[in-house]
């Protein structure tokens, strides 16, 4: 597939690359992958990727994990997308994300204290158990302390006795889920020394780190410099102020809890509770106040004891291969159609071929017809704890459909389901492997099935963690690569198995092998890359850099990962100047840059908040110290109206703009501040763009274009 192809063409999906020569070729494939989707919905933080919470998956834009912060709609829904993205492990955290993490927090008794630890050291270490709400205390700190959103994120390998701040430093530093060796290998020397680089930088740093022994003795024996122990605030502050950020205000708190039968705050508001338990009550509450929902099913819902059952459900269908397949396919695909989890269920028990236990009530009578009506739907899936909800309507751009979604009762307990076969079933596992690496990848199974093969990679222990996705990553099959890099995405969330993930994308981007470096783009385009731009945007360059592989596979999967990459506002100026040095490389990396930049612009060309940020982009300040010099976008624009391949489609996009300017004021700006700037230097593709621009007149831009040209005509 030539790059041309993959500019007039950006709806093909992925598994339309051609695979490596002499392979047989893969079945079309019309599920879109992570980052068409991506490019489809610029303006949107990336929203396919999903995430385990009280209401089973959810968008991760719904979620600050460990904290005080995430949002759930009641019976099953996601809740509407807030725009905090995918969670920052490496680089600038968007503002967004650090005033989420100010709304509705509860201040732990703790907090004052610390604060003033964190103005006199400039450094505080923040210790606490996993769910305490460490990471969003650390991000109200930091702000509370420096009065400004410049905060940075940093991943869990950074080495702090050699860190310093960037050329560009921010004025507070999260450094979460720091490694134990990192932690342990710092001694007072490199401490000072750490110290006396954020004092001349002007910035302070919160060190979230794990409640070890191990760590706590070493930072208290051998540093001297005993970390805050992050309790977690009272169960009922947390409570009402997270129910009077939802709500609207303290006053809307009374009334809601009033909805509640007697007793039953302080039946399930107990001492001890993590704020994301509190959380989820509160949510409940909410969906009791709004939705009118039954309050006594506030109960069943709640998550605390989803863990407990998980043995006792699965005893309990021990002899029923269906509801054993049921259950399961239920637990990976919850809140997919009722149709589609019985489809996975039946695929399941198919693999199986009997291991399931119990024998297969059918095997005797194979040639006898199956018998019309056994248990109905409801039936079994009351048998599995899980019912149908109510019909949704999804619209597509030719046609509209119904779906009915099935979810468990008690939130979470497909996660505790899956964890416990993982951890204490070793066969089942197996089996578990085999059939979601086998998922079609068709409304969205796939990406689904990516996301549980990556957290059953975080459940498992030794070398051989992502023993499974390495496996898929070195298929011939592209619906496995982007599987691979699904599960790769989910994985990288833990601290410790992210730098695995690290590793080997390191590793897999300077192979030959068109299926690794395939799978490394793709993981760039899941929450690993998203959560670490930076990182990202040197493995996609060293994937460009390898040899061609003759299909144009690589290059698609750099093009989608690129899209998906610009897809979150805050790293969009970065990822801009990235793509300038790639555009002034020559070569495969050119092509890349100038094929992205031409997406970039015919989605933004009919999208308005992408629209909008070109825009202020392009009219905004030109860098610093070169006054001479053209922003980022626009010298990407100029190489990609130079380049035969993309000049078609970035011609098209900006006409496009233009043709749109004509009826919105806030675009003609834009467009005539573009022919200015374009027309300073006419030449190539920039000249026949301008002679378009000036056949449109009296369109914006159009006479600025003609100005230009007539200057270029006389000085010839």
């Amino acid at each position: 597939m030539s790059e041309s192809a993959l500019v007039d063409e950006p709806e093909a999906p992925a598994s339309d690359a051609a695979p490596p020569q002499g392979d047989p070729a893969p079945a079309p494939d019309p599920a879109p992958d992570l980052g068409e989707q991506a490019a489809e919905e610029f303006g949107r933080r990336f929203q396919v990727v999903n995430i385990w919470d009280n209401r089973g998956f959810l968008n991760i834009s719904d979620l600050v994990r460990g904290g005080q912060h995430y949002d759930a709609a009641g019976d099953g829904e996601p809740a509407a997308p807030r725009g905090d993205g995918v969670e920052p492990r490496e680089g600038d955290i968007p503002a967004e994300r650090t005033a989420l993490a100010l709304e509705g927090f509860a201040e732990p008794g703790w907090f004052a204290g610390a604060l003033g630890r964190l103005r006199d050291d400039r450094l505080l270490f923040l210790a606490g158990p996993d769910g305490t709400g460490r990471r969003t205390a650390a991000l109200n700190l930091l702000h509370r302390r420096t009065g400004c959103f410049a905060l940075r994120a940093l991943d869990s390998d950074t080495d702090l006795t050699t860190w310093a701040p960037g050329a560009a430093p921010a004025r507070g530093y999260l450094a979460d889920g720091l490694l134990e060796p990192r932690l342990t290998a710092l001694d007072t020397i490199a401490l000072d020394g750490l110290r006396a680089r954020l004092e001349q930088a002007d910035a302070h740093m919160v060190v979230v780190i794990p409640w070890t022994p191990a760590v706590l003795a070493h930072l208290g024996d051998t540093l001297h410099t005993p970390p805050v122990r992050a309790l977690p605030p009272e169960p009922r502050a947390v409570l009402d102020a997270r129910l009077a950020a939802v709500l609207g205000g303290p006053a809307d708190v009374a009334p809601a809890l009033a909805a509640l039968p007697p007793g039953l705050l302080d039946e399930i508001l107990q001492p001890g509770l993590r704020p994301g338990q509190v959380v989820e009550i509160a949510a409940e509450i909410v969906r009791v106040v709004r939705r009118g929902a039954d309050p006594e099913s506030v109960r069943e819902h709640l998550s605390f004891h989803a863990a407990d059952r998980a043995p006792r459900l699965l005893d309990a269908l021990r002899d029923s291969p269906e509801d054993l397949a049921l259950l399961l396919a239920a637990c990976v695909f919850e809140h997919f159609d009722q149709t589609l989890v019985e489809e996975e269920a039946g695929r399941l028990l198919r693999i199986a071929d009997g291991r399931l236990g119990g024998g297969d009530p059918d095997a005797d009578a194979e040639e006898a017809p199956r018998a019309v009506f056994r248990r109905s739907r409801s039936e079994r899936l009351e048998a599995i704890g899980a019912y149908v909800g109510p019909a949704e309507v999804h619209t597509t751009s030719a046609y509209s459909y119904v779906t009915r979604p099935v979810a468990f009762t008690r939130h979470l307990q497909g996660r505790a389901v899956l964890e416990h076969v993982w951890r204490e079933h070793p066969e089942a596992a197996e089996l578990l492997v085999e059939w979601l690496g086998t998922t079609p990848s068709e409304h969205g199974r796939g990406d689904r099935a990516g996301f549980v093969l990556g957290r059953c990679a975080q459940w498992s222990s030794g070398r051989r963690a992502l023993g499974p996705v390495e496996e898929l990553a070195a298929s011939t099959r592209p619906a496995d690569w982007r599987l691979a890099a699904r599960a790769l995405g989910a994985a990288s969330t833990d601290p410790v198995l992210a730098t695995a993930v690290k590793a080997r994308l390191r590793g897999w981007s300077r192979q030959v092998s068109v299926s690794r470096r395939c799978t490394v783009a793709l993981a760039c385009a899941t929450e690993f890359g998203l959560a670490r731009p930076g990182t990202a945007l040197t493995l996609l360059r060293t994937v460009c850099d390898g040899p061609r592989d003759g299909t144009g596979a690589v290059a698609s999967a750099v093009r989608r990962a690129l899209l998906s990459l610009f897809a979150e506002p805050a790293g969009r100026a970065d990822l801009l100047a990235g793509l300038v040095s790639w555009s002034r490389a020559g070569g495969a990396t050119r092509q890349a840059a100038c094929t992205a930049t031409a997406h970039l612009l015919r989605t933004a060309a009919a999208a308005r908040e992408p629209a909008e940020w070109w825009t202020r982009h392009l009219l905004g300040t030109r860098p610093a110290g070169r006054p001479g010099e053209d922003p980022p976008g626009l010298e990407l624009i100029r190489c990609a109206l130079a380049e035969p391949e993309t000049f078609p489609a970035v011609r098209a996009a900006l006409l496009e703009w233009q043709r749109r300017a004509a009826d919105d004021p806030r675009r003609a700006p834009f467009v005539e501040h573009l022919a200015d700037r374009l027309g300073a230097a006419p030449r190539g593709g920039v000249l026949r763009l301008l002679s378009a621009f000036e056949a449109a007149r009296p369109a914006p831009g159009g006479r600025r274009a003609a100005e230009a040209l007539a200057a270029w005509r006389q000085a010839l």
